[in-house]
């Protein structure tokens, strides 16, 4: 601004907790349009209370009851989406029957759920998904739960929109229209006969016979339930999809199309994916009789055949999650085990049969018959025979394999590699991929802190085992302020762009010993010279070793100064200006540790703390700080300046550098912001445009007191001017 202007799979269960996490805020004088736009800032109508805060912090208790590994230390890690995923770490800690984990966590107001990962002693890992829009968060052994944890399945079809026609009653559907989307809705009985188009399925349908030919595509939807006499998949483009956990074949089926199961699918008779057929499966499938893959087979769910199972000559198996089969298992081409697969009969690999084990993989079988090759990639897999093993002239033994055979290989006549060992001890842990398991994990605890190895993030180091971040592990926030406090500015908010991200380090008892920061300054868009720093909710005397930046005199909380003269950080350059070069970002590192610990608790959540800029200028100084709304200003911050021009300070009320409209003078999100180009430059606009108009739906997130677009700034279609943002 010139002078005039200014974020292997688990087990998991769903906690949802109703009430929502929003600071109290008066209600909006009027009611928020959330059609249109206002024409600038100073036409917004902010209630009254309103920070402009993009998130609020939860208080997160978790207990373990489980006596299984008496008072040993669990691990806890917080994530903001799913951890498979792109969900990034906020926090971590520990729990035990003695002692629960208890924190304060920052989370962004546009966050809905959370994902809390609880590691046992063995290594084992379960996951709780909870709501995010409570202000508290209680836990009790969480993750006890029957679902899967794995990658987000696609989004389930639904019956209110899309449909060029809706049935119910009895009645047969026969489609030869590509274009056209039959909805079945209700409680609904007949057949079905698809050549061309879709068929939903969203009610309660008995379907005799339903034939899919050429591009047919049959979606059976979450909540529905549906029992079939038959399916017959009969072109190699048809298509199959459930996500409904209540999908019965009281029949065999035997696809020659592609089949994808999210949900739950039992077939009563036998199955056969017939050649040129996928079959993907990532829920639960549920097989009455043998299975037998004569093409393309992908597991990241459970598969449960009750008769045997044939993986014939030109077929392929990827198994990333469980497979058990009650019967036995005949192997004629390659399978890839990258989890567990258990034959409770026998188990032949005939000539051209190939059992590829990867990192970890476990096979348990009563009888195995080896007549071509097993082989072990990656971390070291284990062969369980639980009877009888034969090793023909042609078979193999390869690679990274741990062989078990409860009383010894009884006979062979082929090869074992060097590389793979014959013991029992290998340990596997637990999961819902593995119900099994093998062998004892004794994981150490190197440091000796309590924290074993497997949960410690600083194994080597007792005085130092969790990370906490701000606002998480793989993201930055971003503070964005106007220079002209007292006064209003332009409302670019760009005269000092900075991006932070914090990391409070725990030990084992979840005490608070050290601090480290990032910051990185992206922008000094204003004319004014500005000085940077932090304030953190801690005495002054309590941080030592502090390093990449000077701690002030005279205050009684910490303030660290980055820095004194942002034009002087980025070389006298703006990165503002599309006219101008782009000059270099300034980057920090900050650190510093606490002379006594602090339980993390008390200390209170990891944020953003308080970020704030200074005019370093002539007849001004020090004193002329700008901070966030509804920070306080520190103990040399000019009390003089309070309620003079726009400032409307308000002690009493908690209100801080806002004016008497509730705007402030600085907005932080919790991810990287994208901001402004210097908008007063922009000559061929009437009207200067403000951050309103940069982001369309700041003003209506603001006027609703952050009720209405939580994540007014992300890139979202229609959210922002794309040309009004800085982009070199």
């Amino acid at each position: 601004m010139k002078t005039n202007f200014l974020i292997l799979l688990f087990v998991f269960s769903i906690f949802l907790i109703a009430c929502k996490k929003n600071t109290p805020v008066s209600a909006p004088v009027n009611k928020v349009n959330l059609d249109s736009n206002v024409s600038s800032i100073n036409a917004m109508i902010v209630p009254k209370g309103f920070n402009y805060k993009t998130a609020e912090s939860i208080a997160v208790n978790i207990a373990t009851t489980s006596t299984t590994y008496g008072n040993q230390m669990h691990g806890i890690k917080i994530f903001d989406g799913n951890p498979l995923s792109n969900g990034s770490l906020i926090a971590s800690g520990s729990c035990s029957l003695s002692k629960a984990y208890a924190a304060n966590i920052m989370v962004p107001t546009s966050v809905d759920q959370l994902y809390i990962v609880r590691t046992a002693p063995d290594n084992s890992s379960v996951t709780s998904i909870v709501s995010a829009l409570s202000p508290i968060i209680n836990l009790t052994d969480p993750g006890n739960g029957p679902v899967v944890l794995k990658k987000s399945a696609p989004a389930s079809p639904d019956c209110s929109i899309g449909c060029s026609s809706t049935l119910t009653g009895s009645q047969n559907i026969s489609l030869n229209n590509s274009s056209s989307v039959i909805c079945i809705t209700g409680t609904y009985s007949g057949g079905i006969d698809i050549n061309h188009g879709t068929v939903r399925i969203c009610g309660n349908a008995t379907i005799g016979n339903c034939n899919l030919n050429n591009d047919a595509v049959l979606l059976i939807a979450t909540g529905a339930n549906v029992t079939f006499s038959g399916v017959n998949i009969n072109g190699g483009s048809a298509t199959f999809k459930n996500w409904s956990s209540n999908v019965t074949i009281n029949s065999g089926f035997s696809p020659g199309g592609v089949v994808f199961n999210y949900g739950t699918l039992a077939v009563t008779g036998e199955m056969n994916i017939n050649s040129a057929a996928t079959l993907t499966n990532e829920g639960n499938l549920t097989v009455g009789s043998n299975l037998n893959n004569n093409y393309n087979l992908i597991n990241n769910g459970s598969i449960t055949v009750s008769g045997s199972f044939n993986q014939n000559s030109s077929a392929t198996y990827t198994n990333n999650c469980r497979m058990v089969i009650n019967g036995s298992a005949s192997i004629n081409n390659a399978i890839t085990n990258n989890q567990f697969i258990k034959v409770v009969q026998n188990t032949t690999i005939n000539s051209s049969g190939i059992l590829t084990m990867v990192a970890g993989a476990m096979f348990k079988t009563n009888n195995l018959t080896i007549n071509n090759i097993i082989n072990g990639t990656g971390a070291t897999s284990l062969v369980r025979v639980a009877n009888n093993t034969t090793i023909n002239s042609s078979g193999r033994v390869n690679g990274n394999i741990q062989y078990c055979d409860l009383n010894g290989i009884e006979t062979n006549f082929g090869t074992i590699s060097s590389s793979v060992t014959q013991a029992c001890s290998l340990y596997i842990p637990v999961t819902f991929c593995n119900t099994d398991g093998n062998g004892v994990l004794v994981i150490p605890d190197t440091d000796k802190d309590g924290a074993n190895d497997n949960i410690d993030q600083y194994p080597t180091d007792a005085t130092q085992a969790f990370n906490n971040f701000y606002p998480s592990e793989k993201s930055l926030a971003t503070a964005a302020y106007e220079d002209l406090w007292p006064s209003k500015g332009d409302y670019d908010m760009n005269d000092l762009v900075m991006d932070l991200r914090h990391n409070i380090i725990t030990n084992a008892k979840n005490e608070v010993v050290k601090f480290e920061g990032y910051y990185r300054l992206r922008a000094a868009g204003g004319a004014q010279k500005l000085g940077f720093n932090i304030k953190f909710p801690l005495q002054a005397s309590n941080a030592v070793k502090i390093s990449g930046a000077e701690a002030e005199s005279k205050q009684e909380m910490l303030v660290l100064q980055l820095f004194d003269d942002s034009k002087k950080e980025l070389n006298g350059g703006w990165n503002t200006v599309i006219a101008q070069a782009k000059v270099a970002y300034a980057e920090y590192n900050v650190n510093f540790f606490f002379d006594k610990p602090v339980s993390y608790k008390e200390f209170g959540a990891v944020s953003e703390f308080d970020p704030f800029i200074w005019v370093n200028e002539k007849e001004k100084g020090r004193g002329y700080e700008i901070h966030l709304p509804g920070k306080t200003p520190t103990d040399l911050a000019d009390a003089s300046l309070f309620t003079y021009a726009d400032d409307d300070y308000q002690s009493k009320e908690g209100k801080y550098y806002l004016t008497k409209g509730n705007l402030p003078w600085a907005i932080l999100t919790p991810e990287q912001y994208d901001y402004c180009v210097e908008l007063t430059m922009l000559q061929e606009e009437k009207v200067t445009p403000d951050i309103t108009q940069v982001y369309l739906h700041f003003a209506q997130w603001a006027s609703s007191g952050g009720t209405y677009y939580k994540d007014w700034y992300k890139n979202t279609s229609g959210y922002r001017t794309t040309k009004f943002i800085y982009n070199k």
